[in-house]
């Protein structure tokens, strides 16, 4: 049996020009990404964080600032610097597999 011409074999100039717009797209991803800005919401403590992860503020409430409970503060900032990592970690994530799909055979590779 004779497949129709083309059939399963992609145009390689079509691939070609999507995998050079998906490097430029992630040549751009870093600088996209510290210029976003993610905040985080721990009550009386809050953060903003950089789409690269990079914590980029702090807002400590004074009814924190406890000698005799320093171990709440520490909770409070420790957990912020996870979310915000977390959720740079998923923006970082989302923002390469829109690229990838962009070019046959590497979208499912998990990036």
């Amino acid at each position: 049996m004779k497949l129709p011409k083309g059939f399963g074999v992609p145009n390689m100039g079509d691939v070609r020009r999507q995998a050079q717009e998906a490097m430029a797209r992630a040549q751009n991803l870093e600088q996209e990404l510290a210029a976003e800005r993610i905040p985080v919401d721990k009550g009386p403590l809050k953060a903003v964080f950089s789409g690269s992860g990079e914590l980029v503020e702090i807002k400590i409430d004074k009814a924190l600032l406890d000698p005799d409970d320093v171990e709440a503060l520490e909770d409070l900032i420790v957990g912020a610097v996870k979310d915000g990592f977390a959720k740079a970690t998923e923006l970082r994530e989302a923002k390469v597999r829109e690229i990838m799909p962009n070019v046959p055979g590497l979208g499912g590779m998990g990036f």
